[in-house]
């Protein structure tokens, strides 16, 4: 049987149980040694799964389980936790925590139920859905099921959701961060768990559009070019650290998440 340390022992065990010796790397199966080389490595393997979703049918559900499908398929070249929900406390920086384990299951049955009783977003009147995904997307992200990958997966659930209503979300529209300054969707999701949704309902009310017959096939064309351009030799300076260092919990206290 694979060793698996992150299901045993007490919180420490398990943080622990994540990481590497250095405990700074998470194990991983792409023989990576420092959070640096697992994240270049691990890119390039996760954006080549993304472009094989939906040829997956993925998500077939949309809860947790459905949320639990896209990351097993995403990282299951990566790491052995595939698909599996997080069995540590985490936060992001000094943000405050994610959902308690005992809570994620809770979070994403109300998330399906409100989907179920709106057949998926279906019966909203088109313009209440941008401010329906910003607030599945909030509860996702509070929620944060997973030890490392939770912001590369809300977005593909989101925008397969939103495909069921007949939608298409831009990301490109997005601001991304730069040194000194958090990116549109941190600024917005960060404030969002404040209780603020402003932000986030506004950004997925310039990026959320009625899709067209030939929208889905143009998005992914474009996917698929820009997966088949070849690593360039020079990367360019990073818009913020590469990866942050994870520290062990404090004596008493749960985890972080510095996760993408």
């Amino acid at each position: 049987m694979t060793e698996r340390p992150w299901e045993s022992g007490d919180e420490h065990a398990r943080w622990d149980g994540y990481l590497l010796a250095d405990g700074r790397t998470l194990r991983n199966r792409v023989r990576a040694t420092t959070p640096e080389m697992l994240r270049e490595r691990e890119d390039r393997r996760v954006e080549a799964r993304a472009l094989t979703l939906r040829e997956h049918g993925l998500p077939a559900t949309y809860d947790l389980a459905g949320l639990r499908a896209i990351h097993r398929h995403l990282f299951q070249d990566v790491y052995d936790w595939a698909g599996d929900v997080r069995t540590v406390s985490i936060r992001k920086s000094r943000d405050g925590w994610f959902a308690p384990l005992d809570r994620i299951d809770d979070a994403m049955d109300a998330v399906a139920t409100y989907l179920r009783d709106t057949d998926n977003l279906r019966t909203l009147d088109p313009s209440a859905v941008p401010g329906a995904l910003a607030s599945v997307y909030d509860v996702v992200n509070q929620t944060h099921p997973f030890r490392e990958g939770n912001g590369r997966v809300q977005r593909e659930f989101i925008t397969a959701l939103a495909r069921e209503s007949g939608h298409r979300l831009d990301w490109t529209k997005v601001t991304l961060g730069r040194p000194g300054y958090e990116s549109e969707n941190d600024q917005a999701s960060r404030l969002a768990r404040t209780g603020d949704r402003g932000p986030l309902r506004a950004m997925f009310a310039r990026i959320t559009t009625k899709a067209g017959a030939i929208d889905d096939h143009v998005n992914d064309a474009l996917r698929l070019v820009a997966a088949s351009r070849p690593p360039s030799t020079a990367r360019p300076p990073a818009t913020a650290p590469a990866v942050a260092r994870v520290n062990r919990p404090a004596p008493g206290a749960p985890g972080r998440d510095y996760g993408r």
